[in-house]
Formats: structure tokens, C-alpha cells, sequence
């Protein structure tokens, strides 16, 4: 299975149960394998790709492979492992990375840790950042912020039939929504039972892992948490979290609109505009319409809807295999087009709201600065990728098409740059979702 089969919540949903497992790979000693995992009694299971586990089961029947499957494992344990033992492992394994990958120099050492403590004590980590960045005010402004989004996802113009009654549904669901905003306040995940030290970066590492296993376990047979996000508090964007049915905004998104709120230029509508815009419209694109209100999955919207929205999502899907990520290498208009759908529709988002901030006034002057602030932030998020692989394995475009993509479906671009009719940045045919 595919990346792009993978993205269809559909085609990943098998609940086989542990019998059905057992049955796929009759082969693997599933009873000591969930044992040791501390889930002896566990039995709902949804296998993602059964083909895998059959096949599987199909490797380790013929003579001699075992050993063989022993090996590679062996070696992913290292590999895995090798940003943790050392420089000599560090260069070697980075050396891989820059032949896959195209990377021209290795994160310095500091930030490797940084980031390495963010993912084994993000919540920890960022407690402070959300403190003294966010506070009451902060938490006003942000609240205000998500009243005016949603005002803008309201106010938008339809594009033919495709989304009233999905709004409709969307705008009423939105209403009755406990809305989170970020971890600003209450209980954050307690880390007392994480034992750190100071012997070894190794041990550190792998006991980060255990705790994030044991808590992820531990939620077998209970209610779904809506309160619980999967990003730390100062993550930059906002949560898509079909399963659970929440749209959140982070700490440091909210800094951001708490320290842009005070100045009305163009600018300060970069993330909160245009990254917000995004995140809630990829809620409703390609899989969150697939989850109902309980997070169940269950597809909600009419099939006149759904055959009008594949139709113009078509549009948007060839329009990016046309363009060149490196070299003679194209991007995969349907493995990104997800996240193509929500950066052309963000930015429809973030001209609305920055006009609807001057009470429904066009500025030609400064609005042309909405484009050239979206490609610095793009730039300075997703740096460049010069890998082939990278750029037919990666659900999001390269930077440069996530800025010029967008802006040449936006007939406000072309007319603020005086762009002639046909010209590559104001086609003929501009593909229209919403």
C-alpha cells in the first residue's frame, strides 16, 4: 500500500481483532508478543495494512530467512539509535541522510538536543513558554482570534454546490464544541514517573520512549480524551485530530496572534491568517469529512458533495504533478494534495480576514505584502528539499510550490501584481475547492 492509499482513512481501517491477526500471521507468537507488551487481555484490534502482516508471516516460514530477518533488525535497532551513541555513529548516520535526502549540513549539536528533549518532555519543555508568552490576555486574544476565523469560514463566497450544506453542518458542529485553545491552562502531563539521568543519552532516550508506549496503552478500553493534544504547547500550528473531532490552536500560535494583534499591517496575518485558515480547512478536505462528530469513522457529506469536491480536488491534483520539485523529479499532486487543498484555501482566508480587519477596505498597496510574507514563512518552516525522495514521500510541496501554488489559483494576486491573463501565475484555469 501506498503513501497516497495510506492518507484514506478507509483503506487503513481492517479491525481484524487479535483471533483475525492470529489467523494473518499464524506464524508470530502474538500471545507472549502482547504479554510482554503489558496487554495480555486485549482483543479489538484495526490492522492498518494487513498485506504486510501476511506477508510477513510468509518470510519467516521459508528456510533461512529468519536469520536474515534477525539481521535487518539488528540494524534498524542501530540505526534508530545512532544520533545517541556517539559522534562516529552521528556523522555515519548523517552521511545516509545527505545521500537520500540531498542535506548539506547536520543541525549543530544544540539543536539536535533541543529537539530531542522536545520530544521526550514536550509538555514539560514548553510549560514555560506558554506562561510567560500566552497569560490571561493572551488567552483573550487567541479566543477572539478563533471567533473571527470562524466569522471568515461563514462569511467565505461557495464555490458552486460544494459546500453549503458541508458548512452548514460544519458552522452548527463548531457552535457546540467545548473549544480548546491550546494548553493554556489546567493539567499538563505529569512526567514524575520518567526516570532521566545523566549516564546516558541511550537510556534517556529509550525510557522517553517506554513512557510514551505505557501512556499510549494505558488508554486501551477507556473513552477518547478531547482534552488530550498530540502536539506540545508551543508547536506552531494548529491540531488536525479527525478522531477526536477538536480543532486547537498552540502556544506559540497564540504568542504570535498575541504579539501581532497590537499592529494592524499585513503581516500579522501570516500564521494566524493563512496557517489557521489551512488547518481548519484541511479539517474539512480529504479525511475529516470522513469522521462524524463522535470521531466514528462515517462519511457525512451527500454524494452530490463528494462528487463535485473530487471533481475540483482533481483540478488541484494535476495542477501540482505539473510542477518540478528537483531536477526532472515532479511532485505527487495526490500525495500532497490534502495539504495543497488547505494551503490555496488558507490564503483566501488570510486576504478575508486581513480586509475584514480594515472593515471590508482593499489595499492593493500593503495586501501585496501577503505573498511575499507567506514565502518567508514557508521558506523558514520547510527549507528546501533537494531529494528526490523526499519530494515523491513528503504530504506537503516543496516551499516554492506551496507559495506559487496557491497564489496563482488567487485571482486578488494577480490583479495586485498586474499579471497578465495566461501568464504562469495567472492562469486561464485556476482550480476553485471552495
Amino acid at each position: 500500500m501506498d503513501k497516497v492509499e495510506r492518507r484514506d482513512p478507509n483503506k487503513i481501517y481492517h479491525r481484524l481483532e487479535r483471533i483475525g491477526l492470529m489467523k494473518l500471521a499464524p506464524r508470530f507468537e502474538w500471545n507472549a508478543y502482547f504479554t510482554e507488551l503489558g496487554t495480555p487481555d486485549v482483543q479489538a484490534i484495526n490492522v492498518l495494512v494487513p498485506g504486510f502482516f501476511s506477508g510477513m508471516d510468509k518470510l519467516v516460514a521459508q528456510k533461512g530467512k529468519l536469520d536474515d530477518v534477525k539481521t535487518y533488525l539488528r540494524w534498524k535497532a542501530i540505526e534508530a539509535a545512532a544520533p545517541t551513541l556517539g559522534k562516529p555513529f552521528v556523522e555515519e548516520r548523517f552521511r545516509l541522510t545527505k545521500a537520500l535526502t540531498g542535506a548539506k549540513a547536520i543541525l549543530p549539536r544544540w539543536k539536535r538536543c533541543v529537539q530531542m528533549t522536545d520530544r521526550a518532555l514536550g509538555e514539560a519543555l514548553g510549560r514555560s513558554f506558554v506562561t510567560t508568552t500566552i497569560g490571561d490576555d493572551g488567552k483573550k486574544i487567541a479566543k477572539g482570534h478563533d471567533r473571527e476565523h470562524r466569522g471568515r469560514l461563514r462569511s467565505q463566497p461557495r464555490a458552486g454546490g460544494v459546500d453549503g450544506r458541508r458548512r452548514a453542518r460544519r458552522v452548527e458542529g463548531e457552535a457546540e464544541e467545548d473549544q480548546q485553545q491550546g494548553r493554556l491552562s489546567g493539567e499538563l502531563r505529569d512526567y514524575s514517573s520518567m526516570r532521566i539521568g545523566k549516564e546516558s543519552l541511550l537510556a534517556n532516550v529509550a525510557e522517553a520512549a517506554r513512557f510514551e508506549t505505557r501512556r499510549d496503552l494505558d488508554k486501551i478500553g477507556k473513552p477518547v480524551d478531547r482534552g488530550e493534544f498530540r502536539d506540545e504547547p508551543a508547536d506552531r500550528q494548529r491540531l488536525l485530530q479527525p478522531l477526536v473531532e477538536r480543532d486547537g490552536v498552540s502556544g506559540r500560535n497564540h504568542a504570535v496572534a498575541l504579539l501581532q494583534d497590537r499592529r494592524a499591517r499585513a503581516g500579522e496575518l501570516r500564521r494566524p491568517g493563512h496557517g489557521d485558515g489551512a488547518r481548519a480547512d484541511a479539517r474539512l478536505r480529504r479525511r475529516g469529512r470522513q469522521f462524524d462528530g463522535d470521531g466514528n469513522l462515517h462519511e457525512w457529506w451527500s454524494k452530490p458533495v463528494i462528487d463535485a469536491f473530487t471533481e475540483r480536488a482533481e483540478c488541484v491534483a494535476k495542477q501540482y504533478d505539473g510542477y518540478t520539485a528537483v531536477d526532472d523529479v515532479k511532485l505527487n499532486g495526490h500525495l500532497t494534495l490534502g495539504e495543497n487543498i488547505a494551503d490555496i484555501g488558507g490564503l483566501k482566508l488570510a486576504l478575508a480576514a486581513l480586509r475584514q480587519k480594515r472593515g471590508g477596505q482593499v489595499d492593493p498597496k500593503t495586501e501585496t505584502g501577503l505573498p511575499r510574507r507567506l514565502r518567508a514563512d514557508l521558506v523558514h518552516e520547510l527549507p528546501p528539499r533537494s531529494g528526490a525522495p523526499a519530494a515523491q514521500t513528503n504530504p506537503h510541496s516543496t516551499s516554492q510550490w506551496r507559495v506559487n501554488g496557491p497564489v496563482s489559483d488567487n485571482p486578488d494576486f494577480a490583479k495586485a501584481f498586474s499579471c497578465k491573463a495566461g501568464a504562469p501565475m495567472a492562469p486561464e484555469n485556476r482550480c476553485t475547492v471552495w
